[in-house]
């Protein structure tokens, strides 16, 4: 029994006193990085149309976002007004998209919850 008697000031000052504390732990450090994603976009690209009634060389180049002058080379056409229903036409292959977004941009495509 002595020696507990001892040891229980040493114990008791080994864990410390809620008394003194008064002030705050020091704040925390942080750093913070930015990042961007890059997304990659695949779609289906046509590589080829078939003339329909009332299509025109022009009409075609616009609904593909390519030039008439495009569609002519690449098909072999000297007059722009001369295609026919039913004919098959190549199609210039376009360049694929790439996007990035900040960080924290969600897609649309997304749900958070």
């Amino acid at each position: 029994m002595a020696v507990a008697a001892m040891l229980l000031p040493v114990i008791a000052g080994a864990c410390g006193s809620d008394a003194r504390s008064g002030g705050t732990l020091p704040p925390m450090i942080t750093t913070t990085t930015s990042t961007s994603t890059i997304y990659v976009t695949t779609t289906t690209i046509l590589t080829s149309y078939i003339v329909q009634p009332g299509d025109t060389l022009s009409k075609i180049a616009g609904r593909f976002g390519v030039t008439q002058a495009e569609l002519m080379a690449l098909n072999g056409i000297t007059n722009p007004d001369h295609i026919e229903k039913g004919q098959k036409l190549k199609l210039p292959q376009v360049a694929p998209t790439v996007t990035s977004r900040p960080p924290g941009v969600a897609s649309s495509s997304s749900s958070t919850g």
